[in-house]
């Protein structure tokens, strides 16, 4: 969840105003703070690689008769230096408290234009309106390629990894696991994103900046919720279908892997007795599983054995909500959904923020099968 205070997430179960206003920055200098954004939108989705992505239009009344439109590399808001924070104030009763939507790079400038006066014979700039498309601090990494190739740190951990090819803050908010010697990351485009991605699969998760701009890992497990969101009477959940569909269901894992010398691992992962075992009805549904992380018959071991209960433990579905706005709640955070006619409690796999009082949402939730 996004930082907060406790009474602010009380009162956001009430209704609220709300109010969109960026901070401009130039490397790690605050530039301009709190200028006015209008017709924004803030998309964010956990299969990608670059989470999010958005745009909205700078809205800025000039002091001095100046205009903020940038012209090639020059000008705050030149997409060759500017990041914006995204900050969401809201005020309800007594209280008025700004949460911060994250940190963006600037990817372009699509139009821009000044409102101007004459006065006593000069031409000054009132406001500058200048919109923009930006994307989450993912980008700098998929933009920042390899020179050549490089091998991982002998002895280095994944999240130790992930601080040498990024050069950012790091969350540990998983267990951490060491990365073999010979791994080489492949100078191509985007290569070093996709080295920090593959890590994080196999730390069981997906990696993402987050809106205090720290890589951290989603899990793939659902644990416990942190949040609710509030679904409104204008708000709508897209109907669950009842039906059941066994095509990730594997009760049947095979890995194979290669050592530090290139000697081929392999496991076996199995369904126990019961109604997913191989041996009965159901019969028996492989997986193959490979990583150039594992390089032990013991890494080999629990790599099947994770796969195999991540898909035997419970079958995961995607339900589309829309629902209040909760600033709070950003992708990756377990929640339950209060207003329905039964109990949802899911993953936050992707959300849309704009100016609307609603958002869109989507849980993935799960079903026992055990």
């Amino acid at each position: 969840m996004r930082q907060h205070s406790d009474q602010l997430e009380k009162v956001l179960t009430s209704s609220f105003e709300r109010q969109l206003s960026v901070n401009v920055f130039n490397g790690s200098d605050r530039m301009l703070e709190g200028v006015q954004f209008e017709s924004w939108q803030l998309d964010s989705n956990l299969s990608r690689g670059i989470c999010s992505f958005g745009s909205g239009t700078v809205v800025y009344p000039s002091p001095d008769g100046s205009s903020l439109v940038p012209v090639g590399t020059q000008g705050i808001l030149s997409p060759f230096r500017a990041r914006l924070e995204l900050v969401m104030t809201i005020t309800v009763g007594g209280v008025r408290e700004s949460i911060s939507l994250g940190m963006f790079r600037v990817m372009s400038v699509p139009a821009a234009s000044d409102s101007k006066v004459i006065y006593e014979g000069r031409e000054l700039v009132v406001a500058s309106q200048v919109a923009v498309k930006f994307e989450s601090l993912e980008t700098d990494i998929e933009r920042w390629g390899f020179q050549f190739p490089e091998q991982s740190v002998a002895g280095a951990s994944a999240f130790s990894e992930i601080r040498r090819l990024t050069g950012m803050p790091v969350e540990e908010s998983v267990e951490d696991a060491l990365v073999p010697s010979t791994k080489v990351w492949e100078a191509k485009q985007g290569g070093r994103l996709e080295a920090v991605l593959e890590l994080g699969r196999a730390l069981g998760g997906s990696a993402v900046v987050n809106s205090q701009g720290a890589w951290e890992i989603i899990p793939d497990a659902i644990g416990e919720p942190v949040a609710k969101l509030e679904l409104g009477p204008q708000g709508t959940v897209k109907e669950i279908a009842a039906g059941i569909d066994t095509a990730t269901v594997y009760n049947q894992v095979v890995g194979t892997y290669e050592d530090a010398k290139g000697v081929p691992i392999y496991a076996i992962a199995q369904a126990p007795a019961g109604p997913l075992s191989p041996d009965g009805p159901y019969l028996p549904h492989t997986e193959y599983h490979k990583s150039d992380l594992v390089k032990t018959q013991a890494q080999a071991q629990a790599a099947v054995d994770a796969v195999l209960a991540q898909s035997i433990s419970s079958q995961q579905y995607d339900v589309e909500i829309q629902c209040h706005v909760n600033p709070l709640v950003e992708v990756g955070d377990v929640v339950e959904l209060e207003g329905w006619d039964r109990p949802l409690v899911g993953q936050v796999r992707s959300v849309q923020l704009s100016g609307s009082a609603y958002m869109s949402v989507v849980l993935r939730a799960s079903r026992g099968l055990l």
